[in-house]
């Protein structure tokens, strides 16, 4: 056996790889043959979106059989106490019901059923002779709904309780899932699922997919729905259901029950299907439950001590804080626009009807010297700051800031108008609940449509905005953009914050997010201090774009902006997960780009310190060699202090291995094509390495910034091959002839940094 080679250490042989790319690109473009075109198969016959959502994501045949034998085989897990009242209603839908329950994949629950004098006695008496998880309780009288409920629960002797109506149908994975929560939740103590409308003729309709728990909306509307499962103790120690909530006496006991628990957990599957028919709440049939929905609320407002009135709006309910002692609020403006900083000092002052408001107008000191000479801004109300710094658009809110007098903060671009002269009462309103620490209202185009209804995060590009460019009333997925409700992040266009709340949190940053993203980072840093972030549908103002944004003649063109890598590299977690906008939200409601996406990160505190920012892209994730050492080189990056993501196409075994080692990760279908997004992606990286022949569109694609790219390739025999059936590839070489100088060069200033230095 002959002496064994010694090994390279990894950033030598990584340089080593690098150096090889351009002979391996001339050794290709030599064997090139012409691309042989083809045509695009077309004519897809198009089908229901929901039924494809269906088929796409819910469990086949085949599944369900193996979560029966899974149950039949397990040890017992949470037993589960349907709470069925019964009155009168179509035998066939109580058939279909039973019919649903007693088809469940997970066995060990029983169905509390309580007829309430029904005329269907008959045939409740068969079901439960039928099954004897299925336990009948006859009354000689109606007693209401919640007083029924009741019976129901005093009977119930499961781990946990769920409501069913009598008309409704239970997917037939829906106690599984709901099983699973439970023992993957030690200590939660409510569950609710994603549902969706069924018609009489038994077509699925109107999915509602829901947010993780969101304390404001559940003020806007009974958002838990169905299918909801409560701690059989906790359900007991509250009293059961309050007759006097009749009709809404679960969202009375709701209400009740979230003041008492320590963790609720959202199950993202649509486990219920509520009946569409003539008398169901569904249709609302049942006008009498606004009037005790409304009630219930008050209720919870007086229990809670929140100095708060009750409004019934035609699209949810609103709870208004009331402010006994109004704050000093100081409205910030950086400007640096004669003519939006004299509209503001003069148009904005004269429609706002809060009369404790100052105007904090932040802009260059020739702007100010011209402002004061106008007649139209000589209001004691206005004040004018001076900045001259270099163009910093957080460093101007914050200039403004310490000058600011009072007790709220409003962040406003200076092209943004009010519609109503009572916009900030209704901004800072919800600011009076301490468990509250930002607020932004709703922003519109000039055309009417909506700019701005909460920001969303998760999404392709990691930041957009919900229900984008929907009429300013739409109704869309229950009434959400007409909801008081929590989000992930707010507009900085129109932001209010409490002025302590602010500076304890640190104000902009005004390095990481001196232009861009500076209202998404604060937020974060909001919610992270234990706040939650508000959008109000309450008020609505009008922005005109992104004028405010806008450079003067005088002003020097900033440096490349690094604020999206920033984010991902501190807030991995936040920006690519949104918990009021969950996966089946977004890939059914985000239009700006719906196709499905993925990511993975983890919050960094503090991020890494990286002068470099790497792309990797890789054709896939299996465990094959290039992708392997496409990993390996990751990890070696990250681990000495370079800040590195990986974006593939699809999924694959390889990317616990990635979650594992905190790389962030991306896979998005749009990955290594020439869709513009992906060409966005790249431009945020100071350098991209695309792995193998196939993605050669990572080379090719165009981007706004000059990112030097690495093409990394492996093969010889198969990228002919490649290359002859793609003339993308063929010019993806030409390119890289370029870029690899590029590269090279600083791939030996790598190899030859000892790891110490690296890091820095």
């Amino acid at each position: 056996m002959g002496d064994m080679k010694q090994q390279r250490a990894l950033p030598e042989r990584v340089w080593r790889e690098l150096a090889r790319v351009p002979r391996n690109v001339r050794r290709l473009l030599s064997r090139a043959a012409p691309r042989v075109t083809g045509k695009m198969k077309t004519g897809t016959p198009s089908i229901d979106r929901y039924e494809d959502w269906i088929s796409k994501n819910e469990p086949n045949r085949e599944e369900l059989d193996v979560q029966r034998r899974h149950s039949a085989a397990s040890l017992a897990g949470p037993k589960i106490s349907l709470l069925i009242p019964v009155s009168e209603t179509s035998p066939r839908f109580l058939d279909e019901l039973f019919e649903s329950i007693v088809a469940q994949t997970y066995g060990n629950w029983e169905a509390c059923v309580v007829d309430a004098a029904s005329s269907n006695t008959e045939l409740l008496r068969q079901w439960s002779e039928a099954d004897p998880r299925i336990h009948l309780d006859r009354l000689v009288t109606n007693l209401g709904i919640a007083e029924n409920t009741n019976r129901a629960l005093h009977a119930a002797e499961g781990d946990f309780i769920a409501l069913v109506d009598h008309d409704d149908v239970l997917a037939p994975f829906a106690l599984h899932e709901v099983a699973c929560a439970i023992r993957q939740n030690p200590g939660a103590e409510i569950f609710y699922s994603d549902e969706d409308r069924l018609s009489e003729s038994g077509k699925r309709t109107k999915p509602f997919f829901k947010p993780e728990w969101s304390p404001e909306l559940l003020y806007s509307c009974m958002y838990f729905g169905h299918l909801t499962a409560y701690d059989r103790h906790l359900a007991v120690a509250l009293g059961g259901f309050r007759k006097e909530f009749d009709l809404s006496q679960d969202y009375d006991f709701a209400l009740r029950a979230v003041e008492r628990s320590q963790k609720i957990v959202h199950i993202p599957h649509v486990l219920y299907h509520w009946r569409e028919h003539a008398a169901s709440g569904a249709s609302g049939g049942k006008p009498e439950a606004r009037k005790t929905n409304i009630a219930a609320l008050a209720d919870a407002v007086k229990r809670r001590g929140l100095q708060a009135e009750v409004l019934e709006t035609p699209t949810a309910n609103r709870v208004r804080m009331v402010m006994t002692d109004p704050p000093r609020v100081s409205v910030i403006i950086p400007t640096d626009s004669p003519e939006r900083a004299i509209k503001c000092g003069h148009d904005l002052v004269a429609g706002t009807g809060y009369p404790y408001a100052e105007f904090i107008l932040v802009a260059n000191t020739s702007l100010i010297h011209k402002m004061k000479e106008s007649v139209e801004i000589s209001s004691n109300n206005v004040r004018l700051i001076p900045f001259d710094e270099p163009f910093n658009f957080s460093s101007k809110c914050n200039a403004g800031a310490r000058e600011a007098i009072g007790e709220r903060l409003i962040f406003l671009n200076d092209d943004v108008e009010p519609k109503e002269s009572s916009w900030v009462q209704n901004v800072i309103e919800p600011l009076e609940n301490p468990e509250v620490g930002a607020v932004a209202p709703k922003l519109l185009y000039e055309d009417g449509r909506i700019q701005h209804a909460g920001l969303v995060t998760g999404v392709r590009e990691f930041v957009g905005t919900a229900f984008h460019r929907e009429q300013a009333a739409t109704r869309m997925h229950v009434n959400f953009a007409q909801s008081m409700r929590n989000v992930a992040a707010l507009s900085g266009a129109c932001l209010a914050v409490r002025r302590d709340t602010f500076f304890e949190v640190g104000g902009f940053d005004e390095k990481n997010a001196a232009i861009a993203h500076s209202d998404i980072d604060l937020c974060f840093r909001i919610r992270l201090a234990g706040m939650r972030c508000v959008y109000t549908p309450f008020t609505e103002l009008q922005h005109t774009g992104r004028a405010s944004a806008g450079l003067t003649p005088n002003e020097a063109k900033p440096r490349r902006d690094k604020s999206t890598t920033y984010l991902l590299n501190r807030w991995g977690e936040y920006v690519t997960r949104d918990p009021f906008f969950t996966d089946n939200m977004r890939d059914w409601l985000f239009a700006d780009s719906p196709v499905p996406i993925q990511m993975f990160a983890r919050n960094q505190f503090p991020p890494t310190p990286s002068q470099i920012d790497i792309l990797f892209v890789s054709p896939d994730l299996t465990r094959s060699g290039a992708p392997l050492s496409l990993f390996h080189l990751a990890e070696w990056c990250r681990g000495n202090g370079f800040f590195v993501t990986v974006a593939a196409p699809v999924d694959g075994p390889l990317r616990n291995k990635f979650v594992a080692a905190e790389i962030p990760l991306i896979i998005d279908p749009l990955t290594g094509t020439d869709h513009p997004s992906f060409g966005r992606l790249i431009g945020n990286f100071d350098v991209v390495v695309a792995n193998t022949v196939k993605t050669a569109d990572a080379i090719t694609v165009r981007s706004r910034e000059n990112v030097p790219r690495v093409w990394w390739l492996h093969e010889t025999e198969l990228g002919q091959r490649f290359l002859r059936k793609d003339a993308r590839i063929s010019a993806a070489l030409s390119l890289q002839i370029y870029w690899s100088r590029r590269a090279i060069a600083r791939s030996r200033f790598i190899a030859s940094t000892p790891p110490a230095q690296c890091t820095s």
